[in-house]
């Protein structure tokens, strides 16, 4: 491991917390174990995104953040995406669960923004979902209801650590951009057993958006945004409890933190194919 830590950005979400004699009022938050990911297996420096579609557009705040980034991560979150994209046009859909829809608004930009502009990302869960939105493509609401599939929830009977211990295998799809990472970092893990803690998953596929990965279903567990200038990948698992130099979860967070150590050196890294 290099002695560089990049500065990997980390999508927040807007939630109503109660404390005190507060009634709930909005946080921007996110969960410990993606701040952790990006501290103790990327050795990277997180910066929290808020969920401000405000702070948008070509010459907002969030373009100037973005632009001093060396990559993005684009969290889980228990909201469901409620937006979709129809050519250039935007509408707002009412998602099975709960909504989110300042962070739509603000990961839906912040994704193009960050593919015109080469910066490396990786999504993760709900953020995977979102990268297919962004470019047109439509998600399952509830994969468990339609025949053919089975339940890719999590057990909610279970302490919330064990529910991320891995339950299902995964199949990296043969000449992928994801197969190619692993045959250049000389592991074997084209099969794969992921955890799953999810009820929307990505039906059709986005605008140069390509499957890396399925379960035994058929359910899309990997995409990769081709043509992209940088890394830029998504996973429907949660790489952030089990990343291991061992493992599929380790090509995945190596070949992300490379890319985001380049762009910190500003070094050209090539197109994902």
């Amino acid at each position: 491991m290099n002695d560089m830590w990049p500065v990997v950005g980390v999508s927040c979400c807007l939630r109503g917390i109660a404390f005190g004699d507060y009634p709930p009022t909005p946080h921007h938050t996110v969960f410990h174990k993606y701040v952790d990911y990006v501290l103790n297996e990327l050795h990277a420096v997180p910066v929290l995104i808020a969920a401000t579609p405000s702070l948008g557009g070509p010459a907002g705040a969030l373009s100037l953040l973005a632009d001093r980034l060396d990559g993005v991560l684009f969290t889980g979150s228990p909201s469901n995406v409620g937006l979709r994209r129809h050519g250039e046009e935007l509408a707002e859909i009412e998602p099975v669960g709960q909504p989110d829809r300042a962070r739509d608004g603000t990961t839906h930009w912040l994704i193009r923004h960050c593919l015109s502009q080469g910066v490396p990302m990786l999504g993760i869960c709900r953020g995977m979902q979102e990268m297919n939105v962004a470019f047109g493509g439509e998600l399952h609401q509830q994969v468990h209801e339609l025949g053919g599939f089975e339940d890719h929830r999590s057990d909610k009977s279970l302490p919330y650590q064990e529910r991320y211990k891995a339950s299902h295998a995964i199949r990296v799809a043969e000449g992928s951009y994801l197969s190619g990472l692993i045959e250049r970092s000389g592991r074997a893990c084209l099969e794969q057993r992921v955890n799953s803690l999810h009820s929307q998953a990505v039906s059709d596929l986005g605008d140069g958006v390509a499957i890396q990965a399925t379960s035994e279903d058929g359910v899309t567990e990997a995409i990769a945004l081709t043509g992209a200038l940088n890394f830029a990948m998504g996973v429907q698992w949660h790489i952030e409890w089990g990343a291991s130099a061992n493992d599929l979860d380790g090509v995945i967070s190596a070949a992300f933190r490379a890319a985001c150590v380049a762009r910190a050196r500003r070094e050209d890294r090539g197109t994902v194919s």
